[in-house]
C-alpha cells in the first residue's frame, strides 16, 4: 500500500494528504499546518460573498483546480442557474449537487461557514445587487428575478443584509453613478 502508484491514485481521487508509515511527525506537523491554513482561506474567501465584487467569480474560476473551490463553483452554479426559482431549497440544491442533505451542509458549512440557506440567500441579494445597479427593474421584478416570491420579503432580507432598503440603494447607486460620470468629465 506504500507504493508511489497508490499514493498518486489517492491524490488524484482528491485526498489533500497521504500519509504512508514510517513518517516524521515534523513533516506530518506542518501538513496538518497548511491544510488548516488553506481552510481558513477558503473559509474566508466564500464566508462572505463579496456583494459588490465581481472579481469574485473570476478568482472561483481561476481556483478550480481545488477540489473544494470546484465544490463551491458548482453550489453557486447552480444557484444561479435556479436564481428565479422560488421553489429552490436546499433539499433541491442538495439534490442538483447528487449529495445527500446531511452531507452538503457540513461540506458547505465547513468551507464557507454558513448554512447553505443562508448561502443561497447570499448569492441570490448578489444578483439583486447587479440588477439594481443597471436600474432597469422594478424592486417588484427583481424580487422574483432572484427568487423571492413575495417583495416584502425580499426588502425585509435586503434591508436587513445591506441595512438600506434595495429602493433606497438602488437610488445611491445611481447618485453615485451620475456623481463619477461628472467628476470624469
Amino acid at each position: 500500500m506504500n507504493n508511489e502508484k497508490d499514493i498518486l491514485s489517492g491524490l488524484q481521487i482528491g485526498a489533500d494528504e497521504y500519509v504512508v508509515k514510517p513518517f516524521n511527525i515534523g513533516i506530518l506537523k506542518a501538513n496538518v499546518a497548511n491544510l488548516l491554513a488553506n481552510r481558513a482561506l477558503l473559509r474566508s474567501k466564500f464566508a462572505n460573498l463579496d456583494l459588490n465584487d465581481e472579481e469574485n467569480d473570476e478568482d472561483c474560476i481561476n481556483c478550480s483546480q481545488d477540489i473544494d473551490w470546484k465544490f463551491i463553483a458548482n453550489v453557486k452554479k447552480n444557484v444561479e442557474d435556479n436564481i428565479d426559482n422560488p421553489a429552490l431549497t436546499v433539499d433541491v440544491l442538495c439534490s442538483l449537487m447528487g449529495m445527500s442533505r446531511t452531507s452538503f451542509y457540513n461540506k458547505l458549512r465547513a468551507l464557507t461557514d454558513q448554512a447553505p440557506g443562508d448561502y443561497i440567500r447570499l448569492i441570490r441579494l448578489k444578483r439583486a445587487v447587479q440588477l439594481l445597479k443597471e436600474d432597469t427593474h422594478s424592486i417588484t421584478e427583481i424580487a422574483e428575478m432572484t427568487g423571492f416570491s413575495d417583495a416584502k420579503y425580499f426588502r425585509e432580507v435586503f434591508k436587513k443584509h445591506f441595512n438600506v432598503s434595495p429602493s433606497q440603494y438602488g437610488k445611491e447607486k445611481k447618485t453615485a453613478s451620475k456623481e463619477g460620470g461628472e467628476k470624469k468629465e
